[in-house]
């Protein structure tokens, strides 16, 4: 979820609406498929189990006619005294009824065309056709099952012979037995009597074109079982599935008309049955759920290449929509970024009223209302910052003053006026550019002139005899710089520098050098240089340090670096070098155009 939200707006919107759109088609192909699924499952279920129930009454009432008529051809002759002879073991051949065994079957024939042919045999396979001539010698081929088990009615699975046709029969098998006593004929077996069998061969390629003409596109097969579910008019080389276990189970433990699903493997079969009242025989359609998907995966097709064609609608569509969007979006990125660059010089309008361009529209105001207040913190602090450097460069010393004055006064009382007039000059060259007020910057010439009259004052009030010399570049002489800036580190050199010193008695002659030049970058180099004792740099730096303890207590260092910062910015720097008795330096660079 993070990498999305770090993901520019386009993209953004372009993976949402892919998103939107395939989970929208999704969920539609889901609830169609499933409604038209179970739409085509309910109709065509609907309609095998119609197609079952009508096949089931037709056979049923074909099988019901069929078994009348049999019964009606039985009790005609020969039939009666042909079963008789075979039940008393007279039978020794059927030339004596062929004939009128043929009459008798003809009719039968014609007016039932389901029937193929008719057999009459007994427990010596001898076996009686109309049609067939030389059926027993074939007879365990034709019948591999033991037909003699079986008491009642039965039908048997279709079989292919060339003696039946060459579309197959289904064997219906009749015991047959003559009453001694009665002389009626029944449908079992006579203790103690030779078995007979009426078999009436019913062609199978009818059953199936039955079969196939109430059958649907959808079916994968229709066809007629016993009742323990085993196929009797299909193979197993057509039909596989219908021969599975788990169909005649189904078929065997529901007897009556029923609907089911049975899973075979891989494959899902729908079941659809009735039963025929004729030997408990029953009508089965299957249906593969395969096949009713079928044409569900042509819409499952359809939806696919409906997805492809949305999405590529949804890149195109989000890709300009987000464009759309984005653009005004950019603009204000870009206002953004040039106010944050300080370049945005140039507005931006915005001539429509929707949410971003009034965001625009008030992002331009708010910009105006910083501006104006940042520039009247500006006008604010630079008033601030020049009272403060007005305030600390007018800092004057009282006992330096009450000190020169008393210096002056006495020379008068000495009658030195001469000595007092120099004192009172170069006292007010001092003050004239320390008091002058409204005026931060003067002049690199004026500063000069200002220090040496300091120190002028303080070698005539205490006879320190300090050497002074400057150093200017002749093309900065009228550079602006901070006034006061050099009185204070002159002051430091005869206090710290020279400070203890006797008359006469130091190692050096004191002496002070200047020297102001160019400096890379467009900047005002200052050098104040003294040979005295040297500069502690570790307290030095200290000094110039903020809330240090050092700044507190020198006062001269920390005023410089006050007003430096309160007129430059940060765009000044304060070093030191120390060599005792040689040279130490406070070192100063400023910016040259101010």
């Amino acid at each position: 979820m993070r990498r999305f939200a770090n993901l520019k707006f386009h993209y953004q919107l372009l993976i949402g609406m892919i998103f939107i759109t395939s989970a929208a088609l999704f969920l539609i192909s889901q609830l169609s498929y499933s409604y038209f699924y179970n739409r085509n499952t309910n109709e065509v279920r609907k309609k095998e189990s119609s197609s079952v129930q009508m096949a089931a009454d037709s056979l049923s009432s074909q099988f019901n006619s069929l078994s009348a008529a049999t019964n009606h051809l039985l009790v005609k002759e020969p039939f009666p005294k042909m079963i008789s002879d075979i039940n008393n073991r007279n039978f020794t051949g059927y030339a004596k009824y062929f004939s009128s065994a043929t009459a008798a079957t003809d009719s039968f024939l014609q007016n039932h065309n389901m029937v193929n042919n008719v057999l009459i045999c007994g427990e010596n396979h001898i076996v009686f056709s109309p049609t067939s001539l030389g059926i027993g010698n074939h007879f365990e081929q034709l019948f591999p099952e033991n037909i003699w088990q079986y008491t009642s009615i039965t039908v048997l699975p279709t079989r292919f012979n060339t003696m039946f046709g060459k579309d197959g029969a289904i064997p219906i098998v009749y015991p047959v037995s003559r009453n001694l006593s009665s002389g009626n004929l029944s449908y079992q077996d006579i203790s103690d009597s030779r078995k007979a069998r009426f078999i009436l061969l019913i062609d199978t390629n009818q059953i199936r074109d039955y079969f196939n003409r109430m059958s649907n596109r959808y079916t994968y097969c229709m066809y007629l079982a016993d009742e323990n579910g085993h196929p009797l008019d299909i193979t197993g080389s057509e039909y596989p599935d219908a021969f599975q276990p788990q169909i005649r189970q189904w078929i065997e433990k529901n007897p009556s008309a029923q609907r089911g699903l049975v899973k075979i493997k891989n494959e899902d079969l729908f079941l659809s049955m009735n039963s025929i009242k004729f030997c408990n025989l029953k009508v089965v359609h299957l249906t593969k759920k395969a096949a009713l998907t079928g044409d569900i995966r042509e819409l499952r097709s359809f939806f696919i290449l409906v997805w492809i064609s949305c999405f590529f609608a949804a890149v195109l569509l989000s890709l300009a929509l987000s464009g759309l969007l984005t653009r005004n979006l950019k603009v204000l990125g870009t206002i953004i970024r040039n106010i944050n660059d300080n370049t945005y010089t140039t507005r931006r309008e915005f001539a429509h009223t929707d949410e971003i361009s009034l965001l625009g529209v008030q992002l331009n105001q708010m910009y105006d209302t910083i501006k104006l207040q940042l520039l009247q913190i500006k006008k604010e602090e630079q008033k601030k910052a020049l009272a403060e450097i007005q305030m600390m460069s007018e800092q004057i010393n009282p006992h330096f003053l009450y000190n020169t004055l008393e210096c002056i006064h006495f020379q008068i009382l000495n009658g030195h006026s001469e000595t007092a007039e120099a004192m009172l000059e170069s006292l007010g060259k001092y003050l004239r550019i320390t008091l002058s007020f409204g005026k931060t910057l003067i002049s690199v010439e004026k500063e000069v002139e200002h220090v040496t009259s300091y120190l002028e004052i303080m070698n005539r009030h205490s006879s320190n005899g300090i050497q002074m010399e400057a150093k200017i570049d002749p093309l900065l002489k009228d550079s602006k710089i901070m006034k006061v800036l050099l009185q204070p580190l002159a002051e430091n050199c005869i206090r710290h520098g020279f400070g203890g010193f006797v008359n006469g008695f130091g190692p050096v002659p004191p002496r002070i050098d200047i020297q102001i030049s160019e400096a890379e970058n467009n900047r005002i180099r200052i050098e104040v240089m003294d040979n005295g004792k040297g500069i502690d740099i570790k307290e030095a730096t200290a000094c110039i340090t903020d809330n240090s303890p050092e700044s507190q207590r020198h006062f001269g260092l920390s005023n410089i670096k006050k007003r430096l910062k309160a007129c430059y910015g940060d765009s000044f720097g304060i070093s030191f070098l120390s060599i005792p008795y040689l040279k130490n330096s406070v070192i100063i660079e400023i910016p040259k155009d101010i």
